[in-house]
């Protein structure tokens, strides 16, 4: 019985340690400042995943992801229909602010609004973002997650409404 016990907890144990998640390792900012790259300009592809609450199937798009440091994001959709989305310093401001801030290593903005999260696994980082009770994402947002190495891989976005929205980004 000692034996099964014995397993019983380690099985358990090295569960918990696989299945962690980032959002366990609240973190400064100034130790994260050090740990993750400054990101530059690129142009890639993306696909998206959103999950709706009541629809079983996930939407899914994708096309060309580009990322101008110093002015914004852009979308260009190729399926499932063409589309352009820009965010831009005019346009969806707080998305811009967090792209640009985690790219540009500035942070004074978000740490206003999100409580930080880090882990790091040689070159890969993971990045979680939780919205304060005083900012104005609260209500929205429940958490970000970015994930990456050299530039952002992949971003999971929960809202309070229980949807989901996966984005993944390759060269």
């Amino acid at each position: 019985m000692k034996k099964f016990n014995l397993i019983i907890f380690i099985f358990m144990f090295f569960c918990n340690f696989c299945y962690a998640d980032v959002f366990s390792n609240p973190e400064n900012i100034e130790t994260i400042t050090n740990q993750i790259p400054e990101l530059n300009s690129i142009k890639c592809k993306f696909k998206q995943e959103k999950h709706l609450q009541n629809i079983q199937k996930p939407l899914i798009s994708g096309g060309e992801f580009e990322f101008k440091k110093n002015e914004g994001v852009y979308f260009y959709t190729t399926y499932p229909i063409k589309s352009t989305t820009n965010y831009t310093n005019k346009n969806y401001k707080q998305i811009n602010d967090i792209v640009s801030g985690i790219s540009a290593k500035k942070y004074t903005k978000l740490k206003k609004e999100f409580d930080f999260y880090y882990e790091k696994n040689g070159m890969k980082w993971t990045l979680g973002l939780k919205p304060k009770k005083e900012s104005k994402a609260f209500n929205y947002i429940s958490s970000i997650k970015i994930e990456g190495d050299d530039y952002i891989q992949k971003i999971d976005i929960s809202q309070t409404n229980g949807n989901k929205t996966l984005l993944w980004f390759s060269k």
